[in-house]
């Protein structure tokens, strides 16, 4: 047991000494997706509010609901999974 804590401190060490890039854990990247998908999510809001096209109108509303679904899903996905 005592080794393993002594390996993992010796690894993160290691890894910050020569700089190797940790990767994501799988709730760091769900995090991430969550973040980006609101960002998406407001940035498409705000669009929508500042157009005056109905194209564009239309195309925005879409937009939105694709960013809906999928900031959704992102959710129940880490809900799912206790993050």
């Amino acid at each position: 047991m005592a080794f393993k804590s002594i390996a993992n401190v010796a690894e993160k060490l290691y890894s910050q000494v020569i700089k190797i890039p940790k990767s994501p854990t799988e709730g760091e990247q769900l995090t991430d997706a969550i973040k980006k998908a609101h960002s998406e999510l407001e940035r498409a809001e705000s669009l929508f509010n500042e157009v005056t096209s109905p194209e564009m109108i239309d195309c925005l509303a879409y937009d939105i609901m694709a960013a809906k679904a999928r900031y959704s899903h992102l959710i129940k996905a880490a809900k799912s999974r206790q993050f």
